[in-house]
C-alpha cells in the first residue's frame, strides 16, 4: 500500500515538472522589434510582446502592455529584441504631442492651490491680465493645458506655488510671455465641452 502511494506521488511530481517545463512563461513583456536610437520616439510598430519568466525585481520594471509605451522617448540605445524597462524610456505627460512648462503663481490665481480642483490630470485655461494704454486687457494664452504637477503652496493663503503644465508646443512662447508681461491666472476647465477659448 505504501509502495503504491509512493509510486502515485512520484507520478504526480513527474507530471507537475513536465507541465512546468512544457507550458512556458505565462506572462509577456514589451521588447523593441528594431534598433532604436537615443532620443527616438517609440510607436507600437516598434514594439512586440515576448513571453518571459522574470523575477519580481525585474517584473516591476518591465512593461506588459504596448499602449503605455506609445509615444515614449528612448533615453538610451535599444537593440532589436531588447526588453524595455522603465529606466530606458521617458513617457511625456499629457501625450506625445505635448511639451511641459512651469508657472509660478499666487494661490489666489491658482484656485487657492486646492488639490481637489488643481490635481494631476485636471484641464485648465491659462489667462493673462495686463495693462495696455491704461486699460486692463485679458487674453487666454492656452485653452487646453493639462496639470502635470503642483509644487509648493498651502491652505494658509500665504506664498505661492509652481504649476507644471502639459501644453501644445505652440502655447509655450505665449505662456512664457504672459508670465513676464502680466498677471497669470489659471481657470479649471475639466469637463467643459471644447475646453476654453483662445484669443
Amino acid at each position: 500500500m505504501v509502495g503504491g502511494f509512493l509510486v502515485a506521488a512520484s507520478a504526480v511530481g513527474t507530471f507537475a515538472a513536465y507541465t512546468a517545463a512544457t507550458t512556458g512563461p505565462n506572462r509577456s513583456y514589451a521588447v523593441v522589434t528594431d534598433d532604436v536610437g537615443t532620443g527616438e520616439r517609440l510607436s507600437q510598430a516598434d514594439l512586440g510582446l515576448v513571453p518571459l519568466d522574470l523575477p519580481p525585481e525585474q517584473h516591476r520594471l518591465a512593461f506588459t502592455e504596448l499602449g503605455v509605451l506609445d509615444g515614449a522617448t528612448a533615453l538610451a540605445p535599444l537593440a532589436a529584441g531588447q526588453l524595455v524597462q522603465t529606466s530606458d524610456v521617458a513617457k511625456p505627460a499629457g501625450g506625445p504631442d505635448r511639451a511641459q512648462i512651469s508657472l509660478a503663481l499666487d494661490l489666489g490665481n491658482a484656485l487657492g492651490g486646492d488639490p481637489a480642483l488643481l490635481g494631476e490630470g485636471e484641464r485648465v485655461a491659462v489667462i493673462v491680465t495686463y495693462t495696455e494704454g491704461g486699460t486692463p486687457r485679458t487674453a487666454t494664452v492656452s485653452a487646453d493645458a493639462e496639470v502635470v504637477r503642483v509644487l509648493g503652496g498651502d491652505r494658509s493663503g500665504v506664498g505661492g506655488l509652481t504649476v507644471v503644465l502639459a501644453v501644445p508646443p505652440g502655447d509655450l512662447e505665449p505662456i512664457a510671455q504672459a508670465s513676464a508681461a502680466g498677471v497669470v491666472t489659471i481657470a479649471r476647465t475639466t469637463g467643459l465641452a471644447g475646453g476654453g477659448t483662445s484669443s
